[in-house]
C-alpha cells in the first residue's frame, strides 16, 4: 500500500508545492517522498522527516529567471565552480532556502537532503542517503538503473550499499557522457570505500 504523502508530509505543504511544480515534477516529487518512506520505514529512519525531504527535494527546480535571481540574491548563494557550469545543480543550492520560506520547514536534516538530494556529500546522514535513493529510483523514473535499485529494496541490502549503487550509475552516466563530475560526488565515493 503506497503512503499517504498529505497526510504524512501535510496537506497544506502537498498543495502548495502542487502550485509551483509542472505535473511531471510534482508526480516526481511524490513518487520520491512515497519511496523515501518505505526506505525510512526499512532502515527505522523518521518517517515524517524522509516524507518531507522527499515531497520538498525539487522545491526550487521550476523558478523562473526572476526568482532564482530573487534567492541567489537575497541570500547571497555562491556557486561552486561545477554547480556554475551546471544550472541543474542551481535548485539543490537554493531549494533549502525555498524549504524554509515557502514551506517553512527549520529542520536541518530535511534542509540538508534537499541540499545533498543530487552530488551527495560525503557524511551524508541516513534521511539524505534516502532521497538520493529516492530521487533517483521512484516508481516514475523509466531508466533500467532505476528499476534495478528499486528490486535491490526488497533485499538485504545496507542503505550504504544502495547508496554507492546510485552513484556508481550517476557517475558512469556522467563519464559516459563526457559531462563534470561534482567534487561533492567523488568525496562521497571515497568516503563511502574507504
Amino acid at each position: 500500500m503506497a503512503a499517504d504523502i498529505p497526510a504524512i508530509a501535510g496537506r497544506e505543504k502537498t498543495a502548495l508545492l502542487k502550485t509551483m511544480l509542472k505535473p511531471e515534477r510534482f508526480a516526481h516529487s511524490m513518487g520520491a517522498a512515497r519511496l523515501a518512506v518505505e526506505l525510512a520505514g526499512k532502515y527505522s529512519q523518521d518517517i515524517k522527516k524522509a516524507a518531507l525531504a522527499g515531497l520538498l527535494h525539487d522545491c526550487a527546480k521550476d523558478l523562473d529567471v526572476k526568482q532564482t535571481a530573487r534567492y541567489i540574491k537575497k541570500y547571497r548563494i555562491k556557486f561552486d565552480p561545477v554547480s556554475k557550469k551546471i544550472k541543474a545543480l542551481w535548485h539543490c543550492h537554493i531549494g533549502p532556502y525555498v524549504a524554509r520560506e515557502k514551506f517553512g520547514i527549520k529542520d536541518v536534516v530535511i534542509l540538508d537532503a534537499i541540499a545533498n538530494h543530487t552530488a551527495g556529500r560525503a557524511g551524508m546522514d541516513n534521511i539524505s542517503k534516502i532521497v538520493y535513493i529516492s530521487d533517483f529510483a521512484e516508481e516514475g523514473r523509466g531508466f533500467e538503473p532505476s528499476r534495478l535499485i528499486r528490486k535491490k529494496i526488497s533485499s538485504k541490502i545496507s542503505l550504504d550499499e544502495l547508496t554507492v549503487f546510485v552513484l556508481k550509475e550517476k557517475m558512469k552516466y556522467l563519464i559516459d557522457g563526457g559531462k563534470l563530475i561534482h567534487m561533492d560526488s567523488i568525496l562521497l565515493w571515497n568516503s563511502l570505500h574507504v
